[in-house]
């Protein structure tokens, strides 16, 4: 009878023992351990223990001082948006689920809004990077530099630019109401939403000239890119003008790709982390254009435009012409979560083949010619059009 209690008593520290080592493995390769409403965390820092004691200490005082039911959910988004906010970068941000299925959409070229790409400026103010070609936003003359002042009335100048874009987006066929900033104007703007499917390439000849305009870099610019470009060379175009003007950016890979098209054996840009870390974008050299090229570009050429101008300008491809780029120089990535959100976190520095970072700077044309009054304010022409004029005196070798 002693030698079986012996043996059970045996066997139940064995047990003890297996499961404390599972315990520990878990913890210790997955930095925490869940027991119920319990988590062991394992976290990097004294401090960062005591900010998490502080975080959920207040939370549960929230919900015993707080004058209304607040949802838990709600309290622990407000917390991780807080965290993102902290950094100080309009282009860090955290979204739930829903945010991040609606920024997703419109990162495919294709989602249900007005239409217009925003940022936020340094004083936190939702700024206009450009309206997307033939949207309402577009129609309804919103225009670069535009601040979004208010939502269906609600004042909306300090609740970040992502929380902005959630407001003015809904279902296809409603209406929205949009106070903008333009300097000391102050303008009411009512707009109907529509499904914004963004063509984001168009082209045609000029002359004996090709014309391409691209109006952001969504899933298909580069193929819809490439295509037109061979439908311009059929008809033996003898010049390119690649119109970058108004275009806010999208995926750094469609803007490599096209320049892949174009340039031949070459860097296209490299990004550098804050450990130094260097990741290069080059050429394959296996297509090159071999004919005179032109860019366009303004002040709400931004991002993926940026780095196709800076590329085409530093390797000697084609000459910019118009106006100051925008200046986004850094890079973004896009992070899914299990329970649907995600985030999108700055993660380096990209630099232009020459070495140049125009982050807050932007790139300057060669040759520098402004839009005109009437073009800001209207409809216009080719002929009216004094940039692209520009751009086909430079392909004549006339400029």
């Amino acid at each position: 009878m002693e030698n079986k209690s012996k043996r059970t008593k045996i066997i139940i520290l064995v047990v003890v023992l297996i499961i404390t080592n599972i315990i520990t493995f878990t913890v210790a390769t997955t930095g925490n351990f869940l027991m119920g409403n319990k988590l062991i965390v394992n976290v990097d820092s004294r401090e960062t223990a005591d900010g998490i004691k502080k975080l959920l200490a207040l939370k549960n005082q929230i919900g015993i001082e707080y004058y209304k039911d607040v949802d838990n959910t709600t309290l622990i988004d407000g917390a991780i948006k807080g965290m993102f906010d902290s950094l100080g970068d309009p282009y860090s941000t955290y979204f739930t689920t829903d945010e991040f299925k609606k920024y997703m959409e419109s990162a495919t070229g294709v989602y249900e809004g007005i239409g217009v790409v925003v940022t936020e400026d340094d004083q936190g103010y939702t700024t206009v990077i450009a309206p997307q070609k033939g949207t309402p936003a577009e129609a309804a003359g919103i225009k670069t530099g535009d601040k979004i002042i208010k939502v269906d009335g609600e004042d909306v100048s300090t609740i970040g630019s992502d929380a902005v874009v959630a407001k003015v987006k809904g279902p296809a066929d409603s209406t929205v109401n949009i106070t903008i900033a333009r300097g000391e104007e102050v303008i009411e703007m009512q707009l109907v939403r529509k499904t914004i499917e963004a063509k984001t390439v168009e082209s045609r000849v000029i002359s004996d000239k090709g014309y391409i305009q691209i109006s952001e870099f969504a899933d298909n610019t580069a193929v819809d890119f490439e295509n037109q470009l061979n439908e311009l060379l059929a008809q033996n175009i003898t010049g390119l003008v690649i119109d970058l003007r108004s275009n806010p950016g999208g995926g750094v890979k469609q803007a490599v790709e096209i320049a892949d098209r174009i340039l031949g054996d070459t860097m296209v840009v490299y990004t550098v982390d804050k450990n130094g870390n260097k990741t290069e974008y080059k050429s394959d050299g296996t297509e090159q254009l071999n004919i005179p090229m032109v860019a366009l570009v303004d002040g709400g050429s931004a991002s993926s435009a940026e780095i196709l101008a800076g590329a085409l300008q530093d390797t000697g491809a084609a000459q910019l012409v118009g106006t100051k780029t925008f200046g986004k120089g850094i890079v973004q990535e896009i992070i899914s979560l299990t329970d649907g959100g995600g985030f999108k976190v700055t993660n380096s520095e990209y630099f232009t083949p020459n070495g140049n970072n125009i982050h807050g700077k932007g790139l300057q044309p060669n040759i520098v010619i402004d839009a005109t009054d009437f073009m800001k304010n209207n409809l216009f022409t080719d002929e009216e059009d004094v940039q692209l004029q520009k751009a086909l005196q430079v392909l004549n070798g006339t400029n």
